[in-house]
């Protein structure tokens, strides 16, 4: 496979030219020589590393800079021309680097982010390639090195438990392999959380970008904008930031041309001449923000409401009756624009309906504050990270889905009795307010789920509202990698992608925006049927850790359970009481569960009954005697399944 020719020097071409336009810009900005003498040498360095490669075109491009500010060198306050041809010299620079050909071995990765279609050309390379300090090298190499030292220790536990020829020394070796293969997984999973912040870029890159849209703007209506960004270091995965570009890249274009008013009208108003627009940009957990700011007139929401009559969108009396944040929803959904005449900068209605489409392709939101005569606020609220996320593992008729945790805000135990019905739906109460609620199973079709009984309720929250979801059980948190749903695959609003288990089957992951959506809206009440009985489930072992944990689980999937410490006591149990299952260990003290089953399939009342083995035992031998005797199912504790093991009771019993 060739290489490709200009591999480092793409790299370190973009590094210069991001230099080069954060320092363009602070020069038109502050000014300064030392100013002046850094975009020299940064474009002096550009020039020498193309002419090495063999690409004039970028060095006459560098070398024009250089020209153009050279005059400037010792005072430091080079002409407005000079700097503006500059910044038209370093797009043309831009233009040159997206044009290179693309390394052969450049092909689409087929972890692709989920839910939207990202596109990279060679000028976004700034954006693809992860800068990492020494320090991050070193912690990551010694991650690997303990990783491989764990499992290490592993192989050579499993080769010592195979040698063992006593049962309980053999029982408590596997006990130990148990621990190590946790610490393994631990391990792992610290590694993973470590490459994936490490794979994380600063939002400098896109803080530049946008200061030069705004420069832009602003000369191109005539304007005075001052530009100020905080949160530049804030790291943000390179697929998000990438695909923020263009939203936001509209709405500081926005803020120019519709926000800020003119010199004269700002001077009428008491305000400085020269307007403002901040960009923040600021981390909250496993999402970012990214809030635009200017001080200008504020949404002309009069005219919105005039707009939307005269397009027809809402009737006459509708808008006479439509609020401040209603008439704000109309602007959000595009198409709505006061311009007076269509320009470059702004005039076509699309600018914060393409930030919509671009919030709801992340999963993230948008909002729009405005106050008249002070200015207004754009708000984008995304994930971090497209490709991982921790996210809370919900169980419904045995089919697990995920809700990204930062949506979470509570989980609840609710009898059926405590969930409101409603001629709009159900309702459930969350602390002082009753709020929508639905069982998982209704929302994504699923025909299986308890729904009688207690309640396992999860609170939802997303874009300020809140709904309930029932589910069989939680199964904790986890860090997902997500994948993105083929198109053909038609999935739902409320599937934002899928993540596999551990072994590669996929899982539902859930769009807490369009869940919050499909719960609270109305829906017919229907009569939940009368729950069919279950007979009770008896579990018979002399370990305390062993039955705790089996009556937890069945508990759990809303079984009855009765306990014996030893298989005489079961067998009197089971002729006092009608059972659905046995589940019984083989070595107790006195009757072992061998000898158990063969008595009850002796028994013409208790024959019927089926009876499934949990052991530690695993030889070919014990198995097959269990299968002599009349066990339904033979399990050994080593590869106890709980999902499997209620699959298992509930085909058993019918």
């Amino acid at each position: 496979m060739a290489k490709d020719p200009y591999h480092y020097f793409r790299i370190e071409a973009q590094e210069l030219v991001e230099g080069l336009g954060a320092g363009l810009l602070a020069l038109d900005k502050d000014g300064g020589a030392e100013a002046v003498r850094k975009v020299l040498r940064l474009a002096h360095t550009l020039k020498g590393a193309a002419r090495v490669v063999k690409l004039p075109e970028i060095g006459d491009l560098a070398h024009q800079v250089e020209e153009l500010l050279a005059s400037a060198r010792d005072a430091g306050n080079p002409p407005r021309p000079a700097i503006d041809n500059s910044l038209k010299c370093l797009d043309g620079i831009r233009r040159k680097l997206a044009a290179l050909d693309a390394p052969p071995q450049a092909a689409p990765k087929p972890d692709a982010a989920p839910a939207q279609e990202i596109r990279t050309t060679a000028a976004d390379e700034n954006l693809q390639t992860v800068r990492l300090g020494i320090s991050d090298l070193d912690n990551l190499i010694g991650g690997i090195a303990q990783s491989f030292a764990a499992a290490a220790e592993l192989r050579a536990g499993a080769l010592a438990a195979g040698d063992t020829p006593h049962e309980e020394q053999r029982r408590k070796n596997l006990r130990a392999l148990v621990g190590k293969a946790e610490h393994v997984a631990q391990g792992l999973a610290a590694l993973r959380a470590s490459v994936v912040e490490m794979r994380l870029v600063p939002a400098q890159v896109l803080i530049v970008e946008l200061e030069r849209s705004v420069r832009d703007a602003a000369q191109s209506v005539g304007k005075q904008v001052n530009f100020s960004a905080s949160g530049a270091d804030t790291r943000i995965d390179a697929a998000v930031l990438q695909a923020l570009r263009g939203a936001l890249r509209h709405i500081v274009r926005n803020a120019v041309a519709h926000g800020v008013e003119d010199e004269r009208t700002r001077v009428a108003a008491s305000k400085p001449p020269a307007g403002k627009v901040h960009v923040a940009i600021e981390r909250r957990g496993h999402r970012v923000s990214v809030v635009c700011r200017d001080d200008g007139a504020g949404f002309n929401l009069e005219s919105v409401r005039r707009v939307a009559i005269e397009r027809g969108l809402v009737a006459a009396s509708q808008a006479a009756r439509m609020d401040s944040r209603a008439l704000v929803e109309l602007i959000l959904h595009g198409g709505v624009s006061t311009a007076r005449q269509v320009s470059q900068v702004s005039g076509r209605g699309i600018g914060l309906d393409v930030a919509r489409e671009t919030a709801n392709a992340l999963k993230g939101e948008l909002d729009v504050r405005t106050t008249a005569g002070k200015g207004s606020e754009v708000e984008i609220i995304v994930p971090i990270s497209l490709s991982s996320l921790p996210a809370l593992e919900m169980e419904i008729g045995g089919v697990s889905a995920f809700a990204p945790l930062d949506s979470v805000r509570q989980t609840l135990r609710r009898a059926s009795a405590e969930i409101a019905r409603t001629s709009e739906g159900e309702r459930v109460r969350c602390g002082d307010e009753f709020v929508p609620y639905a069982h998982l199973s209704q929302v994504i079709d699923h025909a299986q789920g308890r729904r009688g009984g207690n309640q396992t309720i999860v609170v939802i929250e997303s874009g300020g509202r809140r709904a309930a979801i029932g589910v069989d059980r939680l199964r904790g948190v986890h860090e997902i990698i997500v994948r993105s749903i083929p198109a053909h695959a038609r999935a739902k609003a409320i599937v934002a992608g899928a993540a596999a288990d551990e072994q590669g089957v996929p899982q539902l992951v859930l769009a807490p925006a369009a869940l919050v959506a499909a719960v609270s809206q109305p829906r017919a009440m229907v009569a939940e049927p009368a729950p069919k009985a279950r007979p009770p489930v008896l579990v018979i072992d002399d370990s305390l850790t062993t039955r705790m944990l089996e009556q937890s689980i069945l508990e759990s999937a809303g079984y009855e359970v009765d306990l014996a410490v030893c298989a005489e006591d079961g067998l009197e149990m089971a002729r006092r009481r009608r059972y659905g299952v046995f589940i019984v260990d083989v070595e107790m003290p006195g009757m072992n569960g061998f000898e158990f089953i063969a008595k009850t399939r002796a028994d013409v009342e208790l024959r019927d009954v089926p009876a499934i083995l949990v052991t530690s035992r695993s030889d070919p031998e014990d198995k097959k005697r269990g299968k002599d005797v009349g066990a339904r199912a033979y399990v050994v504790k080593s590869e106890f399944d709980q999902v499997e093991m209620l699959k298992l009771i509930s085909r058993l019993m019918g």
